[in-house]
């Protein structure tokens, strides 16, 4: 077995799978370190907006207290609200960039498929390098829920299934391969 194509292989997938994630970044830098959770404002909802005090009659009490609960209320659905807003972009733009990580291993993929000049070790770097790291974004980027993503990763599966079948012969069969003959005329074996 020729252990040197596997190790162009894992280097190959070593340095693919983080230029993949280091370039979708680059690409999509919004939403990555302290802009990954929601820090918008937070208004001081419940401080007191009027102060209830002690020489006010019951009547006048509950209806400050309510009145101080409203608004708390209104407050707090505001700010609510300014969540839900942030999380729904935040996932619209996940979606778009787990897509582009999908079309991007795609596109690697089908090349490794149909350029065939490719020795076989960088064919199965990047076979098992793009599929490797499409998983990865898959998980990663689940809860982005993308339809586009989704059909990405349809395309991508068949892809997989139909480069197995056409390459299923040429992987793994690598040993140190000494030809018997060249055109009819014997080749001199070594060994």
């Amino acid at each position: 077995m020729n252990w040197t194509k596997f190790l162009y292989v894992a280097i190959l997938m070593l340095l693919y799978i983080p230029m993949v994630f280091l370039g979708a970044n680059v690409l999509f830098p919004k939403y990555l370190d302290t802009d990954s959770y929601y820090s918008g404002p937070y208004p001081p909802c419940y401080v007191p907006y009027s102060t209830v005090t002690p020489n006010m009659s019951d009547a006048e009490r509950t209806a400050a207290e309510k009145r101080i609960y409203d608004q708390q209320m209104e407050c707090q659905k505001k700010y609510d609200d300014a969540q839900t807003q942030w999380k729904e972009d935040k996932r619209l733009y996940e979606g778009m960039k787990y897509t582009a990580i999908a079309l991007f291993n795609l596109a690697i993929l089908l090349f490794a498929l149909y350029f065939s000049p490719l020795e076989d070790s960088v064919v199965l770097g990047l076979f098992l390098g793009s599929t490797v790291s499409t998983f990865a974004s898959t998980s990663t980027y689940f809860q982005s829920r993308s339809l586009s993503g989704f059909f990405v990763l349809l395309v991508t599966f068949f892809v997989v299934i139909a480069f197995i079948n056409k390459k299923k012969d040429t992987f793994f069969h690598w040993h140190l391969h000494v030809p018997t003959e060249k055109k009819g005329v014997a080749v001199k074996k070594e060994g």
